[in-house]
């Protein structure tokens, strides 16, 4: 039933790539996702899948219970590394905010991305996604209900959108 109610507040307080005024949220919206995908996984996996194509990302980092998850990108991608210094993109299976800050805070960088499943599922995901819009790295975000996507860049305002994907 949470699911259900969160789900109608967000459909009354989110819009699409129109509500947008941010020419980096802009293009990735048109630009990558909501490009018609050759992907067939759910929601969260279509954002993953889409954004490694568009960012060109070369090292990810996938939270250590998803290695189904790693063995699909890395067929999908065969140049991608999962051993890096620092990483382009950062996927959290669920918002688990004190086991990963270590991880958002130090392996990232200016263009990387951070994108989080989950984030709406229940009460305590909602909560953990409210903190990881409080961290200082966290200056351009995402919820498009099913996931969250932090962008770190230090040259944009602080800003936050509800997507519709």
């Amino acid at each position: 039933m949470h699911q259900l109610i969160a789900y109608f507040k967000f459909l009354l307080s989110s819009t699409n790539q129109y509500g947008v005024h941010s020419p980096f949220v802009y293009d990735y919206l048109t630009k990558c996702l909501y490009k018609k995908s050759k992907y067939r996984t759910g929601k969260t996996e279509k954002v993953l899948f889409k954004s490694i194509s568009y960012f060109k990302c070369k090292t990810i980092w996938i939270a250590p219970a998803n290695e189904n998850l790693k063995q699909k990108i890395k067929k999908a991608f065969p140049f991608v590394e999962f051993n890096a210094p620092t990483y382009d993109l950062i996927y959290i299976g669920a918002p688990h905010l004190e086991e990963y800050l270590d991880i958002i805070s130090n392996k990232t960088h200016n263009d990387a991305m951070i994108l989080i499943d989950a984030i709406q599922k229940n009460k305590e995901n909602m909560a953990l996604w409210e903190s990881y819009k409080q961290l200082e790295i966290s200056r351009v975000t995402l919820d498009m209900f099913y996931c969250g996507v932090i962008f770190p860049r230090s040259e944009q305002v602080k800003e936050h959108f509800k997507i519709r994907i």
